[in-house]
């Protein structure tokens, strides 16, 4: 296998890992980190939201703060690399819930997250994301889901006992 071949398996792991990566410090809250993702001037569009690092971090933080459980889950991604920069394509499922009016309404969204990324001095970050939404769903609970044997997903934050941070 050449060097180049080598290379381009490499940045395709890494791009990987900083797609599951950014879901998970989404569902645990860990903005800290969020910085570690994405380089600072990157760009963001939702939609109803588009704007640089600095106001897409104030936006994600108020949106997924309002929810009690979130799930980002994402389908494996397709990357294409162009030399330093590649293009991402990751379908995803995420399924929230909030917890006002009781016992809760679920929000299930269906859409693909197209990044961009660049690699700089040997290090790949993300480097833009849009939200392609292609359906959405909302549920009001029937009944508090909380008194069975599981251990849910409330209340996930860096603080919380099974956060295993990096």
């Amino acid at each position: 296998m050449s060097d180049g071949a080598i290379a381009a398996l490499i940045a395709k792991a890494r791009l990987g890992e900083l797609v599951a990566e950014y879901g998970r410090l989404i569902d645990w809250l860990d903005w800290d980190r969020l910085g570690d993702v994405f380089w600072p001037e990157s760009m963001f569009d939702f939609g109803m939201f588009k704007g640089d690092f600095g106001e897409y971090r104030k936006f994600v933080a108020e949106l997924e703060e309002g929810y009690s459980r979130r799930l980002h889950m994402f389908a494996m991604p397709a990357i294409t690399l162009t030399g330093e920069q590649a293009r991402i394509d990751a379908g995803c499922v995420i399924v929230c819930r909030t917890d006002d009016p009781a016992p809760g309404i679920d929000d299930t969204f269906w859409g693909r997250y197209l990044f961009t990324a660049e690699c700089r001095a040997g290090e790949w970050r993300l480097s833009g994301l849009t939200y392609v939404l292609n359906l959405f769903d909302r549920v009001e609970r029937k009944g508090d889901d909380r008194g069975g044997p599981m251990t849910f997903g409330d209340g996930l934050s860096p603080a919380h006992p099974l956060f295993a941070g990096a």
